[in-house]
Parts: structure tokens; sequence; C-alpha cells
């Protein structure tokens, strides 16, 4: 190409005019991102400041809501972005607005399980069934709630694997860490040891756990044991049980079955396993 052939006044002049317009309507649109980002955090926060305690059932819907708010807001300002740039540029943008209603009319029609997962999720979200970071499980499969969108709901197994649930599968699902969990621990002892002494060795354990600062914080009540539970084929089943924090209860059952191991140990009170006994006869 000839840069004589170049018309530099046309080019300064689509310059000072079009490419003036979508200059500002990409500065607009960076901008109403920003305050996008800017209101749905600040607005979170607050809300979040109502209550006092961290990781409250509140605080983990208000970044939930956030996120979908966040997400939404900024399809709609990439959509009319993209609108606004194509109609200063020249190109008629009425037949691509016909063909959105007939995309949306097709949805409507032919996509009835895209519809479902989306009204799903509007009323996960609504209803606050459960949020980011809580424990759920559905047939079968259980997870931490990494992220939750309208239309499906991504969960990390224990395993580091991660799930990805259309909404509108989900029909059962029992959450893990509302309000509060139950820590419980059963051991067997077996039936030719001191049971009063084991009873004693697990009321060591449930007093010594109160005054523990690594895992008293995370009971909300005082450890109860129930007692014998059972009559096992290989000794009398006894437990340890109480309210935990939302999705502590593992740790402190962890905590709880290393205590009871040691506490029994130096009280030579030994835990029942599994044996046969084989008569040979000649």
């Amino acid at each position: 190409m000839d840069i004589d052939s170049i018309d530099f006044g046309g080019l300064v002049q689509w310059l000072a005019t079009t490419g003036l317009q979508l200059m500002i309507i990409i500065a607009l649109a960076v901008v109403a991102y920003i305050l996008l980002s800017l209101a749905s955090r600040l607005i979170s926060r607050r809300i979040q400041q109502l209550d006092d305690v961290e990781g409250s059932d509140l605080d983990k819907r208000t970044d939930t809501i956030r996120r979908l708010v966040k997400t939404s807001g900024t399809v709609v300002i990439i959509g009319i972005t993209l609108l606004m740039i194509l109609d200063r540029l020249g190109i008629d943008i009425r037949p691509i607005l016909a063909s959105v209603g007939i995309v949306g009319l097709a949805l409507g029609l032919g996509a009835q399980t895209l519809v479902k997962d989306v009204i799903g999720g509007f009323f996960i979200i609504l209803e606050g069934q459960f949020h980011i970071g809580d424990v759920i499980e559905f047939d079968g499969v259980v997870g931490t709630v990494e992220d939750l969108t309208l239309r499906a709901t991504i969960l990390r197994g224990g395993d580091g694997s991660i799930h990805i649930v259309p909404n509108g599968e989900l029909r059962i699902v029992t959450n893990r860490t509302r309000g509060w969990s139950r820590a419980s621990v059963d051991v067997t002892i077996p039936y030719d040891q001191d049971i009063e002494q084991a009873y004693q060795s697990l009321e060591e354990v449930r007093d010594n756990a109160a005054r523990d600062e690594s895992i008293a914080p995370l009971l909300l009540d005082v450890l109860a044991i129930t007692g014998i539970e059972g009559l096992e084929d290989w000794g009398v089943r006894l437990r340890i049980t109480g309210k935990t924090r939302p999705n502590k209860q593992w740790e402190v059952q962890r905590y709880l079955r290393k205590k009871l191991l040691e506490t029994l140990a130096a009280r030579k009170i030994s835990v029942a396993q599994p044996w046969r006994e084989i008569t040979l006869s000649k």
C-alpha cells in the first residue's frame, strides 16, 4: 500500500469522531465494571458487619449473592458495550437484537433442562439452602461448595476432585455445616477389661478437651458420655459426643480418637479387636 494513498484527513476525522466515541464507550464500560466491583464489595462488607461472627451463615450468603451479582452485571456490561461499539461502527444491530429474541424463544421451547437449572439455582440462592464454603451431600457425593451460579454448583471433594452439578439435579441435599455440627466417637472395650476404668478414661478426655486451648474454641457445649451404646461381639461400645462449630466435627473427632488411645493405654486398657476361636478336633 502506497503511503501517499492514505487519506490522513479522513483518518484524523474518524479518530476525532467515531474513534473518540469508541474510546469513551470502552472507558465508560471499564468505569462501570470498577463501580460494580466496588459497590458489590462495599455492600457485602456492610451486610457482613451486621453480626460479629466470622464465617457466619449471613457472611456466606452475602458472599454468594455478591459473586452472582458481579458475574451477572459483568455479562450485562460486556453485552451493552459490544452493541454500542457495533452501532458506532455503522453495523445495524437490529438483526442482532432480533436474533437474541429468537434465541430466547428457542431456549424457552427447547432448553427445558437449562431453564430448570436456572430456576433451581435461583431458589437455592433466594432461600439460602447452602452457600459457598458449606459442606453438602447429595446422591452419595460429599464436597465443599467452591462456587455457586444460577446454572450449577461446583463442589470440591475430599480427594481434591471437582464435581459440577446442575442445580436442577439437586433434589435432596444434606447441609453438614449449617448452624452447628456434631462430633461423635465410639470406642469398644473387651468384656474382660474394667468398664468403669474405661468410662473414667472417657471422662478424663472430656475434661481435658474443655481445657485444651486448641480444641475448646471448637466446642459449643460440654462433651457428653452417653454410656454403653451397644454390646458387640468383641466388647462393650462406649460413646463420647457433643456439638461443635460448623464443619469442625472432623477435627474434634481426630483429637478425641488420639486422646482416647493415649488415655486408655496409660490405664492399661486395651481396645477390642475382632477375633475368632477355632477348635480343631481329631
